[in-house]
């Protein structure tokens, strides 16, 4: 089967749904970091995609106020973070906020086994906290965002 679209067609669809037109039409591989941060594995990475700055635009687009501000948290002090930090921007529940942006960069590509970040293991940390990390495309998109670069 053949389906034309035209350029006035693939605009009128929403962000998430060119996401996932584009991501079927792709074979372009999940992000896999050369250099891995410091108590991060490969495994770790393991659905972790890169997000360019306009796919970044589309994400912020359905965030909620906090989720934004711990996305700037990200941005400010990444590409890895102690989850700690995320407490400056109002977030208490990681669990809660690790959710919410998964469920948005699943929506954003258009791939339902994304994530946007990665996460060492908690339970080798003495409090239960540890670190969540973004790719280097990621935290470079997230500063255009935020203007930072």
């Amino acid at each position: 089967m053949m389906i034309v679209l035209t350029k006035d067609d693939f605009t009128s669809f929403s962000p998430s749904t060119r996401a996932e037109i584009l991501a079927s039409l792709s074979s372009k591989p999940k992000a896999n970091p050369s250099q891995l941060p410091t108590g991060f594995s490969a495994e770790d990475f393991d659905g972790v995609v890169d997000l360019t700055p306009g796919q970044i635009e589309d994400f912020m687009e359905g965030c909620s106020e906090e989720t934004i501000a711990g996305l700037k948290v990200i941005a400010e002090h990444g590409p890895v973070i102690d989850a700690k930090l995320l407490g400056a921007a109002g977030i208490q529940n990681y669990g809660h906020f690790q959710g919410r942006v998964t469920k948005r960069t699943r929506t954003v590509t258009g791939d339902k086994e994304a994530y946007l970040f990665a996460w060492d293991d908690w339970t080798e940390t003495e409090d239960g906290v540890g670190q969540y990390a973004v790719t280097p495309t990621t935290f470079r998109s997230l500063r255009i965002y935020f203007e930072m670069d």
